[in-house]
């Protein structure tokens, strides 16, 4: 899996949040059908000061908790005029190690995150900052998406937040980190 470090502006995001868990695998039988419903009935679409047609899933996660907020939203340029049923977040700038994915379920969400956090973060200078990674929907997605489905491959990209370690970068130097 190819990844890359970028660095990302702040954002605000307005979306439908729902509260599921890692236990006995709900988010895999809730998270589906929730992002399908949202898409189907074009819940999103209403948000007002939209910046752009593209679409993100936010993971807000507390360590050691199996619990977790998954936010279903779109970029606005001010939080203001949120509707009453939805949530606002703000993601501060940040550095981001990055993946782009063919995106047909959770599965391909669980891959990207696996090799993140398990093979390429301990082989990095970098550890997570424990602010919500997200999954970037734009073009590259919908115009698959749209037209042909999960069939037609749609591409997606995760984002997780990352910061260097100073002992990863003195390590890196000394060449003691590989």
């Amino acid at each position: 899996m190819k990844t890359i470090v970028v660095e990302k502006s702040a954002m605000n995001v307005i979306g439908l949040m729902l509260h599921t868990s890692f236990k006995d695998g709900r988010n895999k039988t809730e998270i589906p059908p929730f992002f399908h419903k949202v898409l189907d009935e074009k819940r999103l679409d209403k948000v007002p000061d939209r910046i752009n047609e593209n679409q993100l899933c936010l993971f807000r996660m507390q360590r050691n908790n199996p619990d977790f907020d998954y936010l279903m939203g779109v970029e606005v340029s001010e939080l203001k005029n949120m509707p009453e049923e939805m949530t606002g977040v703000t993601l501060k700038s940040s550095k981001y190690v990055s993946a782009k994915i063919v995106k047909r379920g959770p599965e391909d969400v669980g891959k990207a995150f696996e090799y993140i956090y398990k093979s390429w973060m301990p082989k990095s200078i970098y550890i997570p900052t424990g602010a919500p990674a997200f999954i970037y929907y734009d073009s590259e997605f919908f115009s698959v998406f749209n037209s042909r489905g999960y069939a037609g491959n749609p591409m997606a990209t995760v984002y997780v937040p990352i910061k260097p370690l100073l002992i990863k970068k003195i390590l890196r130097f000394f060449k003691l980190l590989k």
